[in-house]
């Protein structure tokens, strides 16, 4: 039985590194004006989070210095990762691409996705659940999930703001694969009020409520626009700065008492210690995107691990010594020459590296070995 065509999901053209403010400053004082109020960054000064408010003062603003063994220089821009920061927290900024990649890792095989969305009653939204408390709820939506439709894995992702203005709102985004459906993710009402019968005895059970039925709604998506949609809508930023700049102050305080927490949690065979084994396991092997090395912090010259060296304002960086990779990352210019240059030529930089370095076996010289040998299979019409 051959295997069957597993389908491409996530867009090509998505870079990891894909949109960074041209004029950080303007695109501040717009979502000030806007509001009419302060800056996040000011509000944190003025209730004692001096570290949260210089993060956000100088992300992007500088770059860490990395070099590897044979001294090739290299500088990635420093960012701050709050999602309340306006540069990490704008819309397809780095850490939303991110997210929604390596969600797309979990589903890209999938034909049809589900989607049920768990609301919480207002009164326990506003009672500021701990981290504890929202990593039980996240396992209860999955078990609710998991029960009605006999699901082998999803993700669950906590969002805890609703539209602006209502303040906190938790709610619960499952995503997952549909079993035994293809091309269409259409349920019987009667399942759908199943999951909302037992979300409330879930809820009773935890809260001491006495709830007869809950809030639960149902979505699918089998279409490739109607799959990547859905992966940045749940994934998208949700605490930015705009949204909390409408927040009381115990709000704010407590969005800030939650640094740390993931709020994406996968479960059953979409654990990552589980998924690729699942994976080969059902399906045939998929090539999900490869990192460039330069982006786990490897020469790609090299083939060596990068060591930390400083960090230092992007003006400082030596121009004249490197190239940009991209809007995020400088390169040494030997380097940057090295990766654009045809493969004979870089087989001739490699053997010529390895009659300086010493005749021993290091990555580099691992590396060169493979070019070589691939290079030959080349000549002889073997690849």
């Amino acid at each position: 039985m051959e295997s069957p065509v597993l389908p491409q999901v996530c867009p090509e053209n998505v870079l990891m590194f894909n949109t960074l403010p041209s004029d950080r400053s303007s695109s501040k004082t717009e979502t000030y004006e806007k509001l009419g109020k302060k800056s996040l960054s000011d509000w944190l000064k003025a209730n004692g989070h001096w570290e949260d408010s210089t993060k956000l003062d100088e992300c992007s603003l500088s770059v860490e210095h990395w070099t590897c063994d044979s001294g090739h220089d290299f500088y990635f821009r420093k960012y701050c990762g709050r999602e309340y920061c306006p540069i990490c927290g704008a819309k397809n900024s780095y850490y939303h691409n991110r997210r929604t990649m390596r969600a797309g890792e979990h589903f890209i095989w999938a034909v049809t996705w589900g989607n049920l969305t768990f609301t919480m009653p207002k009164d326990i939204s506003a009672m500021r659940l701990d981290k504890s408390r929202l990593r039980k709820l996240q396992k209860l939506a999955w078990e609710v999930s998991r029960d009605v439709f006999g699901l082998e894995g999803a993700g669950v992702t906590v969002h805890l703001l609703g539209r602006e203005g209502e303040g906190l709102h938790v709610h619960f985004e499952v995503l997952f694969h549909m079993i035994g459906c293809f091309n269409r993710g259409k349920v019987e009402p009667e399942k759908i009020g199943k999951v909302k019968e037992k979300w409330a005895e879930k809820l009773n059970e935890e809260f001491g409520l006495k709830l007869e039925t809950t809030s639960v709604r149902y979505s699918f998506a089998a279409t490739h626009p109607r799959k990547w949609h859905k992966l940045n809508y749940i994934h998208r930023p949700i605490c930015t700065e705009e949204a909390m700049l409408t927040l009381d102050d115990l709000d704010k305080e407590y969005i800030l008492s939650l640094k740390g927490y993931h709020r994406t949690r996968w479960f059953g065979v979409m654990a990552n210690s589980k998924l690729h084994a699942f994976l080969r396991k059902h399906w045939a092997p998929i090539t999900l995107r490869e990192t460039p090395l330069i982006e786990k912090r490897i020469c790609p010259m090299c083939k060596t691990k990068l060591h930390y060296m400083d960090r230092m304002f992007i003006s400082e960086i030596p121009e004249s010594q490197v190239v940009q990779y991209n809007q995020d990352i400088w390169m040494d210019k030997a380097v940057d020459a090295f990766m654009h240059a045809p493969p004979e030529e870089q087989l001739e930089i490699l053997k010529a590296r390895e009659k300086i370095q010493p005749p021993r076996r290091t990555p580099a010289l691992s590396c060169a070995d493979e070019i070589i040998n691939q290079y030959q299979l080349q000549m002889k019409g073997l690849l």
